[in-house]
C-alpha cells in the first residue's frame, strides 16, 4: 500500500523541467491522435441578424445549418436561444424538429419565459450539406371556430445567439469539393506575408471574391513575421509547454506580443489552431512554405534542446497535421492538405492559375473537384448564348412547396453571368402549377426584382401549369440581382378562421430570364455589362505592400460593382504612372490626367457637375470613399477614391445600383445619384413600366376616333357619289 504513495514522492522529486519535457510528447502526441475538428456558428453568423419573431395562430420556419456534405457529424447540439410573451392567454405551444422529425413540444402556460435549451443533432450525413432546423409557433386564444384568433400579446423571439456545435472527423474530408462545403461562415485566407507579389494579390482577390459570391465573410490572415506586434488575448498555453521558450514567451504576452523569433510564430499557430491563428484557405505561393518551414524549424530545435525524446514525436506530428509543408503547390495544382488539423485548401498562384481557380469554384465544375489534388488546366465559366436563361442555373428555385400562410423561394445572379453579347435581362417567366384551397381559393403570386414588386396576380388554382410574365424596368437592376417569387394563400371565408391547411404549389424547370440586346449606359449596371466582356481590376502598389488591410476593399467594390472574378485582368500601378487603361475598369485609389467628376485629395472632396463645375466642395473629410463612372484613355470604367487619411470600414454587403456616382461611409452606401440627373427626373419618362400604348391611350384613342370619322365620312360620300351616278344613268336611259 506504501508503493503508490512513494512513486509519487519519487515523482515530485524529479526536477519539473523532466516532468515537463515528458508532457511535451504527450501534447504533440494527443494532437496528432485527435483528428476531430470543431465547428461553432451561430445564427447572426450565418446572416440573421435580428431576433426572429413568431406570432399568430400558427407560425413556422426553418433554418438551415450548414455542415460538411455528405459526411458524418459528431457531437452535435443546438443551443436554442428563446423567450415568449403570453399576455393574450390562449392554448400556446412551441414545437422544434431536426430534418423534418419533432424532437421537442412545449405547453407553454406562463405569461412570459425563457425556452433556452440544448438540442441534439442526429450525427447522419446529410447530402446537400445541411441540417433543417424547424421551429414552430401556435397560438389559439378561442376554441369557438369562428372566432377572432389574432393575439398580438403572444409571440416568440428566437435569438441570433443561438449557436450550433459539431464536430466531424478529418479522415472524413477526402475531396476538395466536401473540403469547400465544410467551410464556415467565416473563412480565413492565408497568405505569406503582409506584403504580395501580384500573382498573390490576384489569387487572394479572385479567391475572397469567390467566397463572397457563395455566401461566406472571408478573413484574411498573414504569417506574422519577426518584429510584428500580435493580439495573444484569446490563447492558452498547456502547462507542459512551457518550458519551451517559444511557448514560455507567450504566458506573459498579455493582450499584445511583440514576436522576437521564429520559433514564437510557429507557437502563435500551434495554439490557435481554434482562434485568429488558423487557416481554410491558403494562397500557397513559394514564400508560404518557406517561411511555414522556417518557423516550424526553428520551433523544432526548441523542442529538441528542451526535450530529445520529445524531438521525434514532434516531426510525426507535423507529418500528419501539417501536411501542408510535404510538397509546393505545381503552377495550376490545387490541393487538400491539413493545417494543424484542419482541412485546408491550397490555391495556386501564376499567370492565369487565379482566374482558373476561381471558375472551379464559382461554377457547376466545382462538385467534380472529387480529390484531394486537382491540376486545372482549363475552366471556363459557361454563357449564355441564347436571348433566354433558366432560373435554375444561378440556385434552387424549382419544384413543389407547400403553402398554409406564405412561402418564398429566391435566386441571385450576376449581370455580368448574362450579357456576354451585350444582352439584359429584360422579363421573368415563371410557370406554375396550384391546387385550389378547401373552399376552391387560389394563392396569391408575387414576383420581386431586387425588393421591387414587378408584378402579382391570383393563380389560377386547377393543378395544371401556367405561364407569368412580368417585365423587368432597367432601374431595378443592379450589378448583384435577386429574383423572389411570394405565395400567399388566405381563406375566402369572412371572420370565420379555419385550421391554416397547406396546399402546394410548383415552379417548374422552364422559368426563365429574357434577355434583350442593350446598349450599356455610362452608369453601374452599363459598367456590370461591360464588364462581363473585357475587364481590368487596377490597383496601386502600394495596396500589395498591406494586403491584409486592402484586400477587404478590394474584394467589397469588386463585388458591389460586379466585376467577374474569371474574365477580369489584374493590373498594378507602380508609384508615379497614372491611369491608362486598354479596356473596361475597375481602378482602386489610383492617379488620372484631366479632370474627372470627382476631385479627392486630403480630406477634400470636390463633386463638378454635368459641366465640369463644382456642385459641392467639402474639407476636413476621413473614412469616405467615392466611386465614380468615368471616361480614361477612351475607355469607361469606375474610379475608386478614398477621401482623407483612411479609407472606410465597409462592413455591411452594399450594391452600385442605378446612377454614375456613389459616395461611402462607415455606414454604407449614402449617396448614389446620376451626376447628369441628380433628381433622376428621367426615369418618370425614360424608365416608365407602362407600355407605349398606356402611356398615350387618349392620343391613341383621339387619333383612333379621328381615323374612323374620316373612314366613315369617305364612305358616306363614296355612297352618295354612286347613287348619284346610278341615278343619272337611269334617266340616261
Amino acid at each position: 500500500m506504501f508503493l503508490p504513495l512513494l512513486a509519487v514522492l519519487a515523482l515530485s522529486a524529479l526536477p519539473h523541467k523532466a516532468w515537463s519535457a515528458d508532457g511535451i510528447g504527450r501534447y504533440f502526441q494527443q494532437a496528432s491522435a485527435d483528428q476531430s475538428v470543431t465547428r461553432h456558428v451561430t445564427l447572426r453568423e450565418l446572416g440573421i441578424s435580428a431576433p426572429i419573431i413568431f406570432d399568430g395562430t400558427d407560425s413556422r420556419r426553418e433554418l438551415f445549418l450548414p455542415v460538411p456534405a455528405g459526411v458524418p457529424i459528431t457531437n452535435a447540439a443546438l443551443q436554442f436561444d428563446g423567450s415568449y410573451l403570453r399576455a393574450d392567454g390562449g392554448r400556446t405551444s412551441l414545437a422544434l424538429s431536426v430534418d423534418g422529425y419533432p424532437v421537442v413540444a412545449r405547453r407553454l402556460a406562463e405569461e412570459q419565459g425563457d425556452v433556452s435549451q440544448a438540442i441534439a443533432i442526429p450525427g447522419v450525413p446529410r447530402a446537400d450539406g445541411f441540417v433543417r432546423f424547424g421551429v414552430r409557433w401556435s397560438s389559439i386564444i378561442s376554441e369557438t371556430v369562428c372566432s377572432d384568433q389574432r393575439a398580438p400579446g403572444n409571440a416568440l423571439r428566437l435569438e441570433p445567439s443561438s449557436r450550433f456545435t459539431y464536430s466531424y472527423d478529418l479522415g472524413a474530408i477526402k475531396s476538395i469539393s466536401t473540403a469547400w462545403s465544410a467551410l464556415p461562415p467565416y473563412p480565413v485566407v492565408l497568405m505569406s506575408s503582409k506584403a504580395l507579389t501580384p500573382d498573390a494579390y490576384d489569387t487572394a482577390w479572385r479567391m475572397g471574391l469567390t467566397l463572397k459570391r457563395a455566401g461566406k465573410r472571408p478573413r484574411w490572415l498573414t504569417v506574422p513575421a519577426v518584429g510584428d506586434t500580435v493580439d495573444v488575448s484569446s490563447l492558452s498555453v498547456p502547462p507542459e509547454l512551457r518550458v519551451i521558450p517559444a511557448f514560455a514567451a507567450l504566458v506573459n504576452g498579455g493582450g499584445q506580443f511583440k514576436i522576437k523569433s521564429n520559433a514564437e510564430v510557429a507557437a502563435l499557430f500551434v495554439l490557435g489552431a481554434d482562434s485568429a491563428f488558423r487557416a481554410d484557405l491558403v494562397v500557397a505561393d513559394p514564400a508560404l512554405t518557406t517561411v511555414l518551414r522556417n518557423a516550424m524549424n526553428a520551433l523544432g530545435a526548441e523542442i529538441q534542446a528542451s526535450s530529445p525524446e520529445s524531438a521525434g514525436i514532434y516531426q510525426a506530428w507535423l507529418k500528419s497535421d501539417m501536411s501542408i509543408l510535404d510538397q509546393a503547390n505545381g503552377p495550376d495544382q490545387v490541393r487538400l492538405v491539413t493545417f494543424m488539423g484542419n482541412p485546408v485548401i491550397t490555391t495556386p498562384v501564376g499567370a492565369g492559375a487565379a482566374s482558373k481557380t476561381s471558375a472551379l469554384f464559382d461554377t457547376l465544375w466545382r462538385p467534380i473537384a472529387a480529390s484531394k489534388e486537382l491540376s486545372v488546366e482549363t475552366a471556363e465559366a459557361l454563357r449564355a448564348k441564347a436571348s433566354t436563361v433558366l432560373l435554375s442555373q444561378f440556385g434552387s428555385i424549382n419544384g413543389a412547396i407547400d403553402v398554409a400562410d406564405k412561402s418564398e423561394r429566391a435566386v441571385t445572379f450576376e449581370i455580368g453571368e448574362l450579357v456576354g453579347s451585350g444582352r439584359l435581362p429584360s422579363q421573368v417567366v415563371f410557370d406554375l402549377s396550384a391546387a385550389p384551397g378547401t373552399n376552391g381559393e387560389a394563392p396569391v403570386v408575387s414576383i420581386f426584382m431586387n425588393d421591387y414588386l414587378l408584378g402579382a396576380n391570383v393563380m389560377t388554382a386547377d393543378g395544371q401549369p401556367h405561364r407569368i410574365a412580368v417585365d423587368i424596368p432597367y432601374y431595378t437592376l443592379a450589378a448583384r440581382n435577386t429574383i423572389r417569387i411570394s405565395f400567399i394563400r388566405q381563406s375566402s371565408k369572412l371572420q370565420c378562421h379555419d385550421v391554416a391547411q397547406s396546399f402546394p404549389v410548383s415552379i417548374f424547370p422552364g422559368s426563365h430570364l429574357k434577355l434583350k440586346q442593350m446598349a450599356p449606359g455610362n452608369n453601374f449596371v452599363g459598367m456590370a455589362a461591360r464588364y462581363a466582356k473585357d475587364s481590368t481590376l487596377i490597383v496601386k502598389d502600394a495596396w500589395l505592400k498591406d494586403a491584409g488591410a486592402m484586400l477587404p476593399m478590394t474584394v467589397r467594390i469588386a463585388d458591389a460593382a460586379g466585376l467577374s472574378s474569371i474574365h477580369t485582368k489584374f493590373s498594378v500601378l507602380k508609384e508615379g504612372e497614372v491611369l491608362k487603361p486598354t479596356s473596361s475598369f475597375l481602378a482602386l485609389d489610383v492617379p488620372m490626367e484631366g479632370k474627372a467628376g470627382v476631385e479627392a485629395r486630403d480630406g477634400v472632396l470636390v463633386l463638378n457637375g454635368a459641366e465640369k463645375t463644382p456642385i459641392l466642395q467639402l474639407k476636413g473629410l476621413d473614412r469616405v470613399g467615392v466611386a465614380e463612372v468615368t471616361e480614361v484613355n477612351g475607355q469607361t470604367g469606375i474610379r475608386y477614391y478614398t477621401v482623407g487619411k483612411n479609407m472606410p470600414a465597409l462592413t455591411g454587403a452594399f450594391r452600385l445600383a442605378h446612377g454614375n456616382l456613389a459616395v461611402m461611409t462607415d455606414a454604407g452606401t449614402v449617396v448614389q445619384i446620376d451626376k447628369n440627373d441628380p433628381t433622376d427626373s428621367r426615369f418618370a419618362k425614360e424608365d416608365n413600366p407602362q407600355s407605349l400604348w398606356q402611356r398615350h391611350m387618349e392620343w391613341w384613342l383621339a387619333a383612333i376616333a379621328v381615323i374612323i370619322f374620316i373612314l366613315i365620312s369617305a364612305r358616306v360620300a363614296q355612297v352618295r357619289r354612286n347613287k348619284r351616278k346610278a341615278m343619272e344613268a337611269q334617266q340616261g336611259l
